[in-house]
């Protein structure tokens, strides 16, 4: 058995050396006469990509390089270093054929990273050194960094807006996970930098007319034609535009004038008006479309336009998508959006169908080109191929497509053209992965043994999440080793959840592997054995071993710890990591994670719950924690990246280390962190009102949107135990129809709550005083113990009857901190909750006593007390982020980038006053949500940021003491120093959670005292 083991993976290569031979070729020719699909025909003569490469590089050197070497003499030793840079960078944006071929991706990132952290501040060069970052290795952190300080650099104004432009679209390639609002700012902003560009004459020259419409078509969007009709009807009547570009942008600006009238949805559901103007304005286009063409028809673009002006029925009679493809690439043979445009025309929604998809992909393979618009292209095919089949990988592993798609790729993988040398790793990576999914095995664990452990990272991005790297070298490995059969068996009795079967099954796999078992095997029978454990419903740790078997890698750097600790290294980028085992709809899940070498700031960490898809699509919420403008450190809950409904919150902060508890009902979920209810029994809905259901075969993990490449998250302490299903017996109150009702029900309801969150912070509470005894914080363990027994109750823990915290027991303060928030917030929604119940009663002879209770119990009243924060009575609501800080009575110092934070929890309107003195640095602030007394300039002045245009600043002198006044009223805020008003200040929106005051920053780590606080209503 042994030396068939051996010889197997010879038979695996001789087996794919077999497959390479094969004539894909004659193939795919066979399948064109089949399908009656003429090949792409490339004429002699026609360009390519690189001559408009050349000229955007000629551009680049008339338009940039002067500004950049005017710039470049402010840092002699560097300019050598980063004029090789910037040249090759530049060469490489532009797709230049003369890039140096031994200068890949990973040498210009270290090359621009070592200039931009050498502080060489010239914005082309910290646009490029980011965006090299990005491509190489999708480096958040230093990526973003670069692009922010090229973006605010006042040399910026000295290039061309088109730069500026590029820097706002390299924004939004990197955020592309953010929500709707932000991409369309950045996009708008984008669109506003290039008009700039566009109307300047002098920017591009009129025989750079073609690479003029190639930077500046995109303006043209549906969004634009509806937001900005004026500014792009000027520039089509710009006098500076050749002939050809005038018809040009007047044939775009129809054409999307059309479609925005059409909209995006499919046929049924536009109106009859709709399809008329769009058919009217998509004739308009069309003349403007053959017009310039018929002036040039050496060039694509024209051509391309009307492939879509065709395909909506709008063309001339006789005229056919294809004529005008192929008059594209008799122009250009590797014009990307003429292949993507005809390829939208075969698609079975446009009319066309499946198998002249696949004919298409045939016919760009056989043209045997491997530059970058034809090799997108024939991807391109294969990802709408998968969103237009139910089965993409049965759709792949039939002939002839299978033969076409694996011998195209093999030669792609193995091409010689200096770009594709630049991506061999990931399109060798690519051949694998499409040779799994054609169900060519051997193929495919051939492949991954000259693949490294990741893969790179383009391919990564086009795995989908559940078709991630482990189960794709795992299942190459098992099939090619003869163990299918067995495999599919224990995945079945998996599936249906048979754990004992499946663990049998998988057990059986691992004996019989005369090698190391796949790392999904060995995550199966974790998987199993974790899932019969938690059936007993006891608590089960969760262990992040070396091997990291309980654990299923989607992306990322995880390791596992001798500890069972598990640690996300950063790398600068997003990460993912599931746990194996199925959780379940009911469970209490517990642990701890802490941020350690996190240069500055707070980086955060998102909780998967429910994890569960198909084969094309994924679903999950998260709990999650990180930072927010004005908020500083905040938690909520998301859907799968993007936020929800559910309330924003400051939980407590101790240090860099947060203890979360979860708890899951029926998918209804409360999440509290470092002891404080962020959501209480919440179902998470997304904009548009679509409930999320948990299923039973989901599973959680950990993931967050960028992990600082320094950084090293410590997940540990993990429990989770299986709870009951809630009691199916009718729970539905009885009807309130009397004062009597309300106020035993309000009264029933507040212990109900209270017993709950009782019993919720006595787990942690348990938990945290074993953490502190192990720590030998012995007198802190002690009097969490003794808080926990006053929790064993249905009773409130009155602040009077708290442990007093003594000095270093920041764990101890926490969780009072937490658990006195967390039962005021449950008060006050129980007292809402009655509130409503009582203005419905219907009871005209009680109506006064009804009133008189509402407002003595039910209404939550903002004291009309003054508050003195310094107070002893205060301490527990005041809690150090950062920096050095000294308190008492009379006095707050903060030294250094230093933040120390009160609870707040107030809506204007309110006043605060307190008297401040800087006595070193200029950055003493205080933060109160969106609005901050601060001094942001470079001056030492006083003001309110944001700052409305033409509010005046204070300039004040340093170890003077000023008595600052703020009064926030509900439609604006007002400064006043020393009783002289300042100016006013935008309005502070909804509850404040916390008030910051700070010392100094990071940009000036100075010191400041703050005295006499007070916090009052406004008078």
């Amino acid at each position: 058995m042994k030396l068939i083991f051996i010889l197997l993976p010879v038979f695996a290569a001789i087996f794919s050396c077999n497959a390479a031979d094969t004539d894909w070729r004659q193939a795919a020719r066979d399948y064109l006469k089949e399908q009656d699909f003429a090949p792409i025909e490339i004429r002699p003569g026609a360009r390519s990509a690189s001559d408009l490469a050349k000229v955007r590089w000629a551009w680049m050197q008339r338009m940039l390089l002067p500004v950049f070497e005017k710039n470049l003499a402010q840092w002699p030793q560097q300019a050598e270093a980063a004029r090789s840079f910037v040249k090759q960078a530049l060469m490489a944006k532009a797709g230049h054929p003369d890039v140096d071929p031994q200068r890949l991706w990973e040498v210009m990132a270290a090359e621009g990273t070592a200039l931009a952290k050498a502080k060489v501040e010239e914005p082309l060069l910290l646009w490029l050194a980011a965006w090299v970052v990005w491509e190489s290795h999708e480096g958040y952190t230093d990526a973003w960094d670069f692009l922010s300080r090229a973006n605010r650099h006042k040399t910026l104004k000295d290039y061309p807006s088109v730069i500026a432009a590029h820097i706002e679209a390299q924004y939004n390639e990197i955020r592309r996970s953010s929500n709707s609002e932000t991409i369309a700012k950045s996009n708008a902003e984008r669109a506003k930098r290039m008009l700039k560009s566009a109307m300047d004459p002098k920017v591009f020259a009129p025989e750079e007319d073609e690479l003029f419409y190639d930077e500046v078509e995109f303006v043209f969007s549906s969004t634009n034609v509806k937001e900005r009709p004026e500014e792009l009807r000027k520039l089509c009547a710009a006098p500076h535009l050749s002939p050809w570009l005038r018809e040009m942008f007047n044939g775009k600006l129809q054409n999307s004038t059309g479609w925005s009238y059409r909209g995006t949805g499919y046929a049924n559901t536009v109106k009859d008006d709709g399809w008329k103007k769009f058919a009217e304005h998509q004739v308009i286009a069309r003349g403007h479309f053959k017009k310039a063409w018929e002036l040039r028809p050496d060039r694509p673009q024209a051509a391309t336009l009307m492939i879509d002006v065709v395909k909506c029925g709008n063309g001339e009679q006789g005229e056919t998508t294809r004529r005008w493809f192929d008059r594209a690439v008799a122009a250009q043979f590797d014009h990307y959006n003429a292949y993507y445009a005809l390829l939208w025309a075969l698609r079975p929604r446009w009319g066309g169908s499946i198998d002249q998809m696949k004919a298409f992909y045939c016919a760009c393979a056989l043209t045997g080109k491997h530059e970058q618009g034809v090799v997108v292209a024939m991807r391109r095919i294969l990802e709408y191929l998968e969103d237009d089949v139910d089965d993409i990988r049965l759709t792949l592993s039939q002939e002839p497509l299978k033969q076409v798609v694996l011998g195209s790729n093999r030669e792609l993988a193995e091409s010689k053209e200096v770009y594709r040398t630049w991506q061999h790793d990931w399109r060798l990576a690519d051949y694998g992965v499409l040779a799994w999914m054609a169900g060519d095995y051997e193929t495919a664990y051939d492949t991954f043994q000259k693949v490294p452990v990741p893969f790179p990272r383009q391919t990564r991005r086009r795995l989908n999440l559940l078709a991630n790297e482990a189960e794709v070298r795992a299942q190459s490995a098992l099939y090619t080793f003869g163990f299918n059969t067995e495999w599919d068996a224990a995945e079945e009795a998996y599936t249906l959840g048979r754990a004992n079967d499946a663990l049998q099954g998988y057990q059986d796999i691992a004996a019989r592997f005369q090698s190391e078992p796949p790392g999904l095997l060995l995550e199966r029978i974790a998987a199993c054995k974790f899932e019969k454990d938690l059936a007993t419903g006891k608590w089960v740790k969760m262990w992040a071993f070396p091997d990291l078997a309980e654990w299923h890698h989607l992306s990322g750097f995880w390791t596992g710890l001798k500890t069972g600790t598990l640690v996300n290294n950063g790398h600068g980028a997003r990460a993912f990591l599931l746990h194996n085992g199925r959780t379940g709809t009911n469970f209490e899940f517990t642990g701890e994670y802490e941020v350690k070498d996190l240069p500055e700031g707070d980086q955060g960490l998102s909780i998967i719950l429910g994890y569960h898809g198909g084969e094309q699509t994924e679903d999950w919420i998260a709990c999650s924690q990180w930072t927010s403008s004005g908020k500083g450190v905040v938690a909520s809950m998301l859907r799968k990246m993007y936020q929800t409904a559910a309330p924003h919150v400051t939980p407590p902060v101790n240090g860099r280390t947060w203890k979360f508890h979860i708890l899951c009902r029926e998918g209804l979920v409360t999440y509290r962190l470092n002891h404080c209810d962020i959501v209480v029994n919440h179902r998470v809905t997304d904009k548009d009102g679509d409930t999320f259901d948990m299923p039973e075969n989901s599973v959680i993990g950990f993931f967050h949107h960028f992990f600082h490449e320094k950084s090293h998250t410590h997940i540990r302490r993990l429990m989770i135990r299986r709870l009951d299903p809630p009691d199916e017996k009718d729970e539905a109150e009885a009807a309130v129809a009397s004062l009597d009702d309300v106020r035993n029900g309000f009264a029933a309801h507040c212990r109900r709550v209270t017993a709950d969150l009782n019993a919720t912070a006595l787990v942690e509470a348990e938990q945290l005083a074993e953490d502190r005894q192990r720590a030998n914080k012995t007198d802190e363990a002690a009097k969490i113990t003794a808080f926990a027994a006053l929790l064993k109750s249905d009773v409130p823990v009155k602040a009077a009857d708290m442990p007093v915290t003594g000095a270093g027991e920041d764990a101890l303060a926490t969780l009072l901190r937490g658990y006195h928030a967390s039962l005021e917030s449950r008060l006050v929604m129980a007292r809402s909750e009655w509130k409503e119940k009582a203005f419905k009663l219907r009871d005209p002879a009680a109506t006064a006593e009804i009133t008189n209770f509402i407002r003595t119990e039910l209404e939550t009243r903002q004291s009309n007390e003054i508050e003195e924060p310094l107070a002893a009575a205060n301490t527990l609501k005041w809690q150090k982020q950062a920096g050095e800080w000294t308190r008492t009575t009379d006095l707050l110092v903060g030294s250094g980038d230093s933040t120390l934070r009160y609870d707040f929890n107030r809506a204007p309107p309110f006043q605060i006053e307190f008297e401040v003195t800087v006595l070193d640095g200029m950055r003493a602030r205080l933060v109160m949500g969106n609005v901050k007394f601060a001094n942001e300039a470079f001056k030492t002045t006083f003001g309110l940021y944001p700052q409305p245009k033409g509010a005046a600043l204070f300039t004040y002198e340093r170890n003077k003491p000023y008595q600052i006044t703020i009064k926030a009223a509900k439609d604006k805020t007002e400064l006043f120093v020393d009783g002289v008003k300042v100016c006013d200040g935008p309005k502070i929106e909804g509850v404040v959670d916390v008030l910051q005051f700070r010392g100094g920053d990071d940009w000036s780590k100075g010191k400041s005292e703050f005295r006499k606080i007070r916090i009052a209503p406004l008078p």
